[in-house]
């Protein structure tokens, strides 16, 4: 029996505004972890507004009726509203009926892909197209090391039952164990923070990440050397190529990051579009995993069927990334809410 769930079509989000490494090196002398720039979420965006116009990119390049959508799952760990749905104001502003499934997850850096799994489990048992969207925008403290990393961004995805797609999810599998969380959000706080010993965050995500990728070959049979394209979830660009041995650095994508930043929950969905642009062709296999502190890892593997075709006025990933608009660290503090400090 086919387990698998299809990708319709997808789109992406990324703000206009960009923050190069070099201004935090001339405000506080250094810079902690390995990107060149990030995004920056502007005054006038929250992840609601960036989770709406990846979905709308997303549904345009999957030309299905949107009417059809019976799923909307949101997957963020900074929602605007602490008692508020995010799934039923993207459905307002997208016009889609609210008497569909709508759900929110916000429970870690991986809700993104919580939320693709609970929208294939749920498409699967009940039909219908599911839209899955990863959008966030973290933030700790100024002079947090941490903070220097965190970014900016939404991705969405439509996901059915239908033959004719973009690609197939053939399995997943979801690795969890105890221990205590290297970073976290403590209850009514706006801001991460971090234990910041460096030893124990490199063991509790090696771990989680080799669990799940572990986890998912065993369950479908396959070698990591059977995939043709890797992303791994990671804090900056050089965590994700250290954490599974005796694998072909080539194969990890990790560019995204490196450009962007780490926008948490919606990082590999964003990811995983990156790869279907940029790098995916067809019959090529892709391997994707999340990762969250304190809340373990996901892990799944997708066959690429065809390349998504480019829509007039639909933006893509690369256009997204392309235009762009540096700031200074003033302007940066004033758009991402950091001057007045808890």
């Amino acid at each position: 029996m086919d387990n698998s769930v299809s990708i319709i079509g997808y789109g992406a989000y990324i703000p206009l505004y960009r923050i190069k490494k070099e201004e935090y090196e001339k405000v506080w002398g250094f810079f902690s972890g390995k990107i060149k720039e990030k995004s920056v979420i502007g005054y006038d965006e929250d992840v609601i507004t960036m989770a709406v116009e990846a979905a709308q990119n997303a549904i345009k390049n999957s030309e299905i009726d949107k009417n059809k959508i019976s799923l909307i799952a949101v997957g963020s760990t900074s929602p605007p509203y602490t008692v508020k749905s995010m799934a039923t104001e993207i459905a307002m502003a997208l016009g889609i009926p609210l008497n569909i499934l709508l759900l929110d997850f916000t429970e870690s850096e991986k809700a993104g892909t919580t939320a693709l799994i609970s929208g294939i489990e749920i498409i699967k048992s009940k039909g219908g197209y599911g839209l899955i969207i990863g959008s966030d925008a973290p933030r700790a403290k100024p002079g947090d090391n941490i903070e220097h990393v965190q970014s900016a961004g939404a991705a969405a995805i439509i996901i059915g039952l239908e033959k004719n797609c973009i690609a197939e999810i053939t399995d997943y599998y979801t690795y969890n164990f105890e221990y205590i969380p290297e970073r976290f959000k403590k209850d009514g706080s706006t801001t991460f923070k971090d234990l910041d010993i460096a030893p124990y965050s490199n063991y509790a995500y090696n771990k989680a990440i080799n669990g799940s990728v572990k986890g998912l070959l065993n369950k479908i049979n396959m070698k990591i050397d059977d995939f043709n394209h890797i992303f791994i979830q990671g804090h900056d660009a050089r965590q994700p190529t250290r954490v599974i041995p005796n694998i072909d650095k080539n194969k990890i994508y990790t560019e995204i990051i490196n450009i962007i930043g780490d926008c948490g929950a919606a990082l590999t969905l964003l990811g995983l579009v990156g790869i279907f642009h940029y790098k995916a062709n067809k019959n090529d296999k892709i391997l994707i995993t999340s990762y969250a502190s304190g809340a373990g890892s996901d892990a799944f593997a997708i066959n690429m069927i065809r390349k998504q075709e480019k829509k007039e006025f639909v933006p893509t990933i690369e256009q997204y990334i392309e235009r762009k608009e540096y700031i200074d660290y003033e302007k940066y503090l004033k758009f991402k809410q950091l001057i007045e400090l808890e």
